[in-house]
C-alpha cells in the first residue's frame, strides 16, 4: 500500500479498513506508521487513519474535539457518528457511542458491576461454566474452540451477571449476532439477517426491562432498570442499548483474545510449555497477547472542531479511524513489536483502548480469559488446532477474531458440574 497522492496537503492512501483482511492489515500499517502516520482514505466518503501510538493517544484523550456520539440525522434520514466506518444503521451502543455528560451518567451506573471487586464475585460461576463446557466434549477428543468454548463461556457468564432469564440452550441466539455484525459485509443478505437477529435480542431485552420493573430481582440489569437519574428512570430504549453493550463486550473481545492465544500456543509449543510450567507468568503473558492480537482493531471518532494532528488539518464532520492494532505494534514504543514476548514488561499497550472510552469491562475480560486458559491447559493440554478447517474473520474492520477453530485432543473424563449446559 502506497501514499498515492497529496491532495490539499493531505497524504491520501489507497486503503479501505472496512474490507481489510488480517494479512492486508499487517502488511499496510508498518508502512503507514513510517510514511503516513496521519493519512486520508477516500473510501466511504473519506476518513482519516491514525496509525501511531503518539497520535492515537492524542486523539483518544481529546473527547471534546473527537466525538464518539452516534445520532439520527433527520436531514439525511440516516444514523451518523458512532464507532464504525461506514456508519452502521444499527441503534447506538451505550455508553461507547456517547459523549459527556451523557457518557459520564451511564459509566457511573455501569462501573460498580465491572470493577475489580465486583468482577471477583463472578469468578466461581465462570470456572463452573468453563468446566461444564469442557465436560460436554472431554470424552469425544474433538471440539471447536470457538463455538464450543471461547464463545459460550463469556456469553453465558455475561447473561448470568446481567440476571437475564433465558434458556441456556439458546445462548448462541444471544451471542452469534454480535460476531456476525463484526465482519459481515454491510451490503450482504447475511447482514440483513444479522439485523433481524439483533432485533430479536432487542425485543428480549425490552421484555426483561419490563419484567425487572414489575418484579425487581438480582442482577445488574434489574438494578439498571430500576435506577433513577435526576429523579427519572432510564428509558427502555437506552436500557436495551446498554444491555447490548454488555453483551457485545462480553462475547466479542474475550472470545477473540482467547481464540488467538490458543491458536498461537498451538503453533508455538515452546511457549505453551513455558506457560504450563510457569502459571504465575499468565497475568503478564495475557497482557502481551492483548497487545499483539489487539482483538479490537479500530474505533472511530468524528471531528467536532478544526484541529491539527500530525501536521494534518482535520475539519468538523470528518471521521477518524483509530487503528489500535497498529499503535500496539509501534516500533517507537515496543521493542520487537512483531514478536510475542511472554514476559514483556512494562507493556503500555492500548489493547483496551485509551481515554474516557477505555474498555469498562477489561477486568471481566481478564477473568474470562484466565478461567478459559486454566481449564484448557489443565484438562486438554495437548489440544491441536485443525488449521485446514479453521477460519479467520474475513476482515478486521473492527474486531480481529476467528469464525471457527476445530481442534483435537486426547479424550479424558468428566469431572461433573451442577450446571446443565
Amino acid at each position: 500500500m502506497n501514499i498515492i497522492s497529496k491532495t490539499a496537503g493531505r497524504k491520501v492512501v489507497d486503503f479501505d479498513g472496512a474490507c481489510c483482511s488480517f494479512e492486508e492489515w499487517h502488511a499496510a500499517f508498518p508502512r503507514l506508521r513510517r510514511e503516513g502516520p496521519v493519512s486520508w482514505s477516500e473510501a466511504h466518503g473519506g476518513y482519516w487513519i491514525i496509525s501511531t501510538y503518539e497520535h492515537m493517544q492524542r486523539v483518544a484523550r481529546d473527547w471534546e474535539s473527537f466525538s464518539s456520539a452516534k445520532f439520527f440525522n433527520p436531514d439525511t434520514g440516516k444514523m451518523e457518528g458512532g464507532d464504525l466506518i461506514p456508519v452502521s444503521p444499527m441503534p447506538r451502543f451505550i455508553p461507547v457511542e456517547t459523549d459527556p455528560p451523557e457518557w459520564k451518567t451511564y459509566r457511573h451506573l455501569m462501573n460498580p458491576s465491572l470493577g475489580p471487586k465486583a468482577v471477583e464475585t463472578y469468578r466461581q460461576i465462570t470456572i463452573q461454566v468453563a468446566r461444564a463446557l469442557i465436560d460436554r466434549v472431554i470424552e469425544k477428543g474433538t471440539f471447536d474452540l470457538v463455538f464450543d468454548f471461547v464463545e459460550p463461556v463469556p456469553a453465558l457468564v455475561t447473561l448470568h451477571l446481567l440476571g437475564i432469564n433465558y434458556d441456556p440452550k439458546d445462548w448462541n441466539r444471544w451471542a452469534h449476532p454480535f460476531h456476525f455484525l463484526a465482519y459481515v459485509d454491510k451490503e450482504s443478505p447475511e447482514f440483513a439477517k444479522c439485523c433481524e437477529d439483533m432485533e430479536w435480542i432487542s425485543e428480549q431485552l425490552k421484555e426483561q426491562v419490563q419484567e425487572c420493573r414489575r418484579n425487581p430481582r438480582e442482577g445488574v440489569y434489574s438494578a439498571l432498570a430500576n435506577a433513577e437519574v435526576k429523579g427519572e428512570r432510564i428509558s427502555e430504549q437506552d436500557l436495551i442499548d446498554i444491555g447490548k453493550m454488555y453483551l457485545v463486550g462480553g462475547v466479542g473481545t474475550t472470545t477473540a483474545l482467547a481464540a488467538h492465544t490458543f491458536h498461537y500456543l498451538h503453533q508455538h509449543p515452546d511457549a505453551r510449555q513455558r506457560l504450563a510450567d510457569n502459571p504465575e507468568m499468565l497475568p503478564i503473558a495475557r497482557e502481551e497477547f492483548v497487545r499483539f492480537f489487539s482483538p479490537i482493531s479500530t474505533n472511530v471518532r468524528r471531528v467536532m472542531k478544526e484541529v491539527e494532528v500530525g501536521g494534518q488539518r482535520m475539519l468538523p464532520g470528518e471521521y477518524v479511524l483509530l487503528a489500535w492494532g497498529s499503535a500496539n505494534r509501534d516500533e517507537t514504543i515496543f521493542d520487537r513489536p512483531d514478536e510475542v514476548i511472554l514476559d514483556r514488561a512494562p507493556n503500555p499497550h492500548m489493547g483496551f483502548g485509551n481515554g474516557i472510552h477505555r474498555c469498562a469491562g477489561s477486568f471481566l475480560a481478564r477473568l474470562f480469559f484466565d478461567a478459559m486458559f486454566h481449564e484448557v491447559m489443565t484438562r486438554i493440554p495437548d489440544y491441536s488446532v485443525v488449521e485446514s478447517k479453521s477460519q479467520r474473520y474475513p476482515n478486521v474492520s473492527q474486531t480481529n477474531s476467528w469464525i471457527t477453530m476445530p481442534a483435537t485432543f486426547t479424550p479424558g473424563m468428566k469431572i461433573g458440574t451442577s450446571l446443565n449446559l
